[in-house]
């Protein structure tokens, strides 16, 4: 997941990677917005709100200073600068990342796996990306359906980035949940993406 940065001051038509901010038509309004895209999904914040699938999006072309969007809602136009509008074209014509890539795992940086896998969508991301020890691995992952796995887990925790995986939603231990008590252990959270339709996963280090 791309994390809101806030800046201090006025950012209009500053180019920010994925995030930028402008006057926004769409959707009826208009209105200063920060436009903020993530993998899986373009954030409108400010005033203008709404979150746009980028799956849904039918087309992008930019217009001198404007970035042009085609959305199931009808069209999106952000004035940004000729700069940002265009870095904005380019990121968005890009595939977004699959899930292995958003985990950082690939077949020369594998993941030692702490628990057994259930969830499909990770069992597939991390096919032959796995490590058979944490000495030879760069991170490692656990799906934690309960807070007493976690607690199995933290005396013996490598020091490496740590990925936990929770279900999504009302559950016995939810993201926030693992998020307080990992920092209580003395981690950090960096990052967080979706997995599936049923987990998402949350990276720690260890603080030091």
């Amino acid at each position: 997941m791309v994390q809101d940065r806030g800046a201090a001051g006025s950012t209009r038509g500053r180019p920010m990677g994925r995030e930028a901010e402008g006057q926004v038509s769409f959707a009826g309004a208009t209105g200063e917005a920060r436009l903020l895209l993530e993998a899986e999904v373009l954030i409108l914040r400010g005033a203008l709100r709404a979150r746009i699938a980028r799956s849904s999006l039918g087309g992008v072309a930019v217009e001198g200073d404007d970035l042009l969007l085609a959305t199931p809602d009808g069209p999106l136009r952000a004035t940004l600068g000729a700069r940002a509008a265009e870095g904005f074209a380019r990121a968005l014509a890009k595939p977004p990342p699959g899930l292995a890539e958003k985990l950082g795992v690939s077949a020369d940086r594998r993941v030692f796996l702490l628990t057994p896998l259930r969830d499909a969508a990770l069992l597939a991301a991390l096919d032959g990306r796995t490590s058979p020890t944490a000495a030879e691995a760069a991170l490692t992952l656990a799906e934690l359906p309960g807070s007493a796995v976690l607690e199995s887990l933290l005396p013996t925790l490598p020091d490496l980035p740590f990925w936990g995986a929770t279900a999504k939603g009302r559950s016995a231990f939810p993201d926030a949940a693992l998020r307080e008590r990992m920092r209580a252990a003395g981690w950090i959270d960096s990052k967080s993406c979706a997995v599936s339709a049923l987990l998402t996963a949350t990276r720690y280090s260890r603080r030091h």
